[in-house]
């Protein structure tokens, strides 16, 4: 059960985070307002999301992963009120930065509460069906946003987040334990002490909060997740892209859909993730076998899982773009949006299980750098692509981002490969 409620709520970290993407019509309306600048209220907690699992880090070290995972998720739930009752566009956006300030947590604490789990043989599988569920929430949820906010009004489908926030919490609170473990450790602490953060780790607070503040820049700039940060930064930069635009598209002809479905058109991305899962299962699988069988594993072996997901990434944007580009049928959206999504999914499973295996000892220093540089990237993109797009055509945008996503995979993942190489003939270790 407690793997459920994690589940929950990385479902909702994202999912709630873009929940107003099919209502953004509605409420420039509603604040007289262009709908381009509508849909900016939701950049800036994606950006803070990178930063709140930054700060979560030396924190979840110091006190346990139950406290950090729980009041972050109470103060999410009374931010996302805060928007529901919110009267003009500033204070709007204001709660929903720090929505996504504190909601993102449950996105670092995921892979150190796998580790302290979990065997290493198992990281690939759960790590894997921890990260679709919070991935597949930037389609699910928008998708469920727009069914009720065309039934009734934007007001009224916040207000459902809310509740939803309301019983994930209470999933926390009567499932969740504290999972971090030192071999020789003392009994745990009761409950009630647990939450509040007394007892789960038993480490200094001054000294380990200073400690991991300085190991989450040192491993910033490690050589293996600074390449990985890049390829990840770039990989998610263009499906959030998608997210955060397509409704502008498709509300305009020749498509001119109707708010049931453009929700609809979400599910698409929801099946391309599931896709991602499905590919990144049997790969890691079938390449640890292999290679453990043979005695020749090695870590890094695990990022040969991003290169067909890439390709069909980059297959994705061009067919997703052209459609676009030559007004053609919403079936080519839909299509494109899949292949994006199985590789963006794909992509972050192989990177993620090489990371943990590659540090299991910082998991969640892990996690969080991982965390920073998807939400970089998913941040910018929501400023530059519009007016790139008027500049340039949609078919050129989105050919030049299929590029992009090729080159600097392999400009960034091929040295990952040379470096653990070098590493090993030198003997040393990373």
């Amino acid at each position: 059960m407690l793997f459920i409620s994690l589940m929950t709520s990385s479902l909702l970290a994202d999912g709630a985070m873009v929940w107003g993407s099919t209502l953004i019509t509605e409420q420039a309306m509603d604040w007289d307002i262009s709908i381009t600048h509508s849909a900016t209220s939701m950049n800036y907690g994606i950006l803070l999301q990178g930063f709140g699992g930054i700060f979560a880090v030396p924190l979840i070290e110091a006190y346990g992963r139950l406290p950090i995972w729980l009041w972050p998720q109470v103060i999410t739930m009374f931010m996302v009120l805060g928007a529901t009752l919110s009267n003009d566009w500033s204070t709007f956006t204001t709660f929903r930065s720090l929505q996504g300030l504190f909601g993102t947590v449950p996105q670092v604490i995921g892979l150190p509460i796998i580790h302290d789990m979990y065997t290493s043989a198992e990281w690939p599988r759960m790590i894997n069906i921890w990260g679709t569920t919070f991935l597949v929430g930037p389609f699910l949820g928008p998708a469920i946003a727009g069914y009720i906010g065309a039934g009734t009004d934007w007001r009224t489908s916040f207000g459902v987040l809310t509740a939803i926030y309301g019983v994930s919490t209470a999933m926390v609170i009567l499932f969740g334990y504290e999972t971090y473990y030192v071999h020789g450790q003392r009994g745990s602490p009761s409950r009630l002490a647990s939450y509040c953060g007394i007892g789960n780790t038993l480490l200094p607070k001054g000294s380990t909060l200073t400690y991991w503040c300085r190991m989450v820049v040192v491993y910033i700039f490690k050589f293996p997740l600074l390449m990985t940060g890049f390829a990840i930064l770039v990989t998610f930069t263009w499906p959030i892209g998608i997210t955060t635009t397509i409704d502008a598209f498709l509300h305009s002809p020749p498509y001119l859909f109707d708010t049931i479905e453009a929700s609809s058109m979400r599910f698409a991305g929801v099946i391309g993730a599931l896709c991602g899962w499905a590919f990144g299962h049997f790969f890691n699988g079938w390449i640890f076998n292999r290679h453990s069988n043979n005695n020749t594993w090695r870590t890094e072996l695990r990022l040969h899982g991003v290169w067909f997901p890439i390709g069909s990434m980059a297959s994705g944007l061009l067919t997703y773009g052209l459609t676009l580009h030559f007004g053609k049928h919403w079936i080519g959206l839909a299509f494109g949006w899949i292949m994006v999504n199985t590789g963006m999914v794909a992509t972050i499973v192989a990177i993620s299980a090489y990371a943990l295996e590659k540090y299991p000892e910082q998991s969640t220093c892990v996690s969080a750098i991982l965390n920073m540089w998807r939400t970089c990237g998913g941040f910018a993109v929501g400023y530059f692509q519009p007016a790139w797009i008027d500049r340039n055509g949609l078919g050129l945008v989105f050919g030049i981002q299929a590029a992009v996503v090729c080159v600097a995979i392999v400009l960034t993942i091929t040295p990952v490969f040379l470096w653990e190489r070098k590493r090993r003939t030198q003997g040393q270790e990373a």
